[in-house]
C-alpha cells in the first residue's frame, strides 16, 4: 500500500502527452506513475528508462522482455 494516493490522470497538465500515449497503446496507467505525477521529471525519466529497456532494437526480443517483467511482477505479488 502506498503512503500517497494516486492522483487522477490529467492532474498535471505537462504529463498529459505521456498518459495519452499510454492510453492510445491500449495499456493502463500504472499507479506508480499516477503517484509520481507530483514529480513530473521522475515520470519522464521512468518513461525514458522503459523505452530503453523495451527497445525493439535490443538483443532480447520485446516479447521475452515482457514475459520476464510479468514473471518478476507475479513473483512479488503484483498483478502486472
Amino acid at each position: 500500500m502506498t503512503r500517497l494516493a494516486p492522483l487522477p490522470v490529467g492532474s498535471v497538465l505537462e504529463l498529459n502527452d505521456i498518459f495519452e500515449k499510454i492510453k492510445a497503446s491500449g495499456h493502463y496507467i500504472p499507479n506508480s506513475q499516477r503517484i509520481l505525477q507530483r514529480k513530473p521529471k521522475i515520470v519522464r525519466a521512468l518513461r525514458a528508462l522503459n523505452a530503453a529497456v523495451f527497445d525493439p532494437e535490443g538483443e532480447v526480443s520485446v516479447g521475452f522482455k515482457r514475459l520476464l517483467a510479468y514473471v518478476a511482477a507475479r513473483t512479488h505479488g503484483c498483478h502486472y
